[in-house]
């Protein structure tokens, strides 16, 4: 099949209340649940939004780490990956700033066991970086409609 026959793949997720703080998030057969920390207001339950997003990137580029090892022919025993988002919660509490609300930085470490040489590693992270589409979507505009139901 070439890459121009493949359709394009629809993401839908649904929510329903539990608290001020908590929704109960269902995503094809799985629920996952959603809080602030206590000291964001929440019951501390389960992650937060925005490091649901850090999740998300970290996932994708840990599949794709292994993917494009075998793709490279790259030995990948293991793959350690921390990502730390920096954000400025002045706008999410509704205090004047010129900031925006979402991250302002996000850090990716990757720490693979490897035996790779330094020119694979380089070529499969830059392939990584191209491929993920969590990644993209976090560099790039992507647009969004609102809309009341």
């Amino acid at each position: 099949m070439e890459t121009s026959q493949i359709p394009t793949i629809d993401f839908t997720v649904g929510s329903t209340t539990k608290s001020n703080s908590q929704s109960e998030i269902n995503v094809r057969n799985f629920k996952v649940l959603v809080d602030e920390p206590s000291d964001l207001g929440g019951t501390d339950k389960a992650p937060n939004p925005v490091e649901y997003i850090l999740c998300g990137l970290t996932g994708c580029i840990h599949i794709l780490g292994f993917k494009v090892a075998q793709e490279l022919n790259m030995e990948l025993a293991d793959l350690q990956i921390r990502v730390t988002g920096q954000l400025n919660p002045m706008k999410l509490f509704g205090m004047p700033t010129e900031e925006r609300a979402g991250y302002q930085k996000i850090a990716v470490e990757l720490h693979p066991t490897t035996n790779a040489d330094e020119a694979t590693l380089a070529q499969w992270k830059t392939i990584m970086a191209e491929r993920s589409p969590v990644l993209d979507n976090l560099l790039n505009e992507t647009p969004v409609e609102m809309k009341l139901g």
